[in-house]
């Protein structure tokens, strides 16, 4: 059986588009980030530590574990923790260019693989009254960096480069091609 170590309805949907069983076992860790991580780094070790919280409930078990962090500069953008924080993070954004981290842990049994996938995206200018609609629409508030680009949050970006996925919150060509290796 394969886990998705995630609560991420993203993550989720990603999965069962691409046609994968598998079933959603939440983690629940502290995702405090680190100061002496740099963002990809940051984003694997939240993966990690996802994915190794659901392993020690089900060893027998594929676990996915993955976390995405939005980084401009040198400043790691979460989840916001709540509105005006949203604003925040979209004020810092809005008509400049960041970086998208999505890391992912895979383990089963005594072996894992970890990676992490980037992006580049360019933000609109946008302003204060396009931020506070978009907030008020509650889609940034569970969001790295507070938009989503797969929605509505699509309208606040000019440009990207890299998978589309990966902004997303899972590289999932990436992981079809490591989870070969698990089965």
């Amino acid at each position: 059986m394969i886990i998705l170590a995630s609560k991420s309805p993203r993550r989720a949907k990603l999965l069962k588009d691409a046609g994968i069983d598998f079933k959603i076992v939440p983690s629940h860790i502290d995702e405090t980030f680190s100061e002496t991580l740099d963002p990809g780094e940051q984003a694997v070790e939240l993966a990690k530590r996802k994915a190794l919280a659901v392993f020690e409930k089900y060893p027998n078990d594929v676990i996915i574990g993955a976390d995405t962090i939005v980084y401009h500069k040198n400043e790691m953008l979460g989840q916001p923790v709540d509105e005006e924080d949203a604003y925040r993070m979209l004020k810092l954004i809005s008509g400049k260019s960041h970086v998208v981290y999505t890391g992912v842990a895979i383990i089963k049994g005594d072996h894992m693989k970890t990676f992490c996938a980037q992006a580049d995206v360019n933000m609109r200018k946008l302003s204060d009254l396009e931020i506070r609609k978009y907030i008020e629409s509650k889609e940034p508030m569970d969001k790295a960096g507070a938009y989503a680009i797969q929605n509505e949050g699509l309208s606040l970006v000019e440009s990207y480069d890299g998978d589309f996925f990966t902004i997303v919150g899972l590289p999932l060509k990436q992981l079809i091609q490591e989870l070969k290796a698990f089965q």
